[in-house]
């Protein structure tokens, strides 16, 4: 849901950035009245995150997503950081057919005003096997505030391999970037709206791994 937003941080800073349980966007969006909150942890080689971010659809054909998170260094000096994002879908995902969308997002620290990592993304999604295996592939454009603007890519699959339990692998980069690579796994307790995911990442050839953890819970608002 927020993957692009996250991707942005990803590729502004030299430590790896996800969410869960995958980096890559999906093209689906959040049904009008739909909410849902991603809470989660990252533990990487030079730092730790806690995040959380909720996140509505509404019936204008846009999802909304506004959180935040605390990241701890390792040598010290916790910081803040937020993000805003809003994604639709041009073309709505069909069970065994595809799906696009655009979502736009900025990430940014305390101090920095709305000025942070800005991502432009058109997530691309299709379905087989009756939605058992979702493919995914993105394109877009980078322009964040440590670095000059890049363009970014991802791609990825999910594979229900129960009915809870679904497996995850991708790998994200971008045009100046060697890339990364991630597997995941996430264990439904409550059909669309309880489940637990896990996830580790590592560049190509070693080094930069990092460990996520999270938690998803959604409901519906009421009318």
């Amino acid at each position: 849901m927020l993957r692009a937003a996250l991707l942005a941080y990803a590729f502004a800073c030299a430590q790896a950035q996800a969410t869960r349980p995958m980096v890559v966007d999906d093209a689906g969006i959040a049904a009008p009245g739909e909410c849902q909150l991603e809470a989660w942890s990252q533990h990487g080689s030079a730092q730790t995150e806690y995040w959380a971010v909720p996140a509505c659809g509404t019936g204008a054909g846009w999802e909304f997503a506004a959180g935040g998170a605390r990241i701890v260094p390792d040598r010290g000096g916790a910081y803040r950081a937020g993000v805003v994002h809003a994604k639709t879908a041009f073309h709505a995902l069909e069970t065994n057919g595809w799906g696009i969308g655009l979502t736009l997002a900025d990430q940014f620290r305390p101090g920095s005003g709305v000025d942070g990592d800005l991502t432009v993304l058109v997530p691309l999604t299709i379905s087989r096997f009756d939605d058992r295996l979702l493919v995914h592939t993105n394109l877009g454009w980078l322009r964040a505030r440590s670095t000059r603007p890049d363009r970014l890519w991802a791609a990825g699959a999910e594979w229900a391999a129960s009915s809870s339990l679904s497996l995850t692998m991708e790998a994200y980069g971008t045009r100046r970037s060697h890339g990364m690579g991630q597997a995941g796994a996430r264990l439904t307790l409550v059909p669309e709206r309880l489940a637990l995911d896990a996830g580790v990442g590592q560049r190509p050839g070693g080094g930069d791994r990092y460990y996520t953890l999270g938690l998803t819970v959604a409901g519906r608002l009421r009318d």
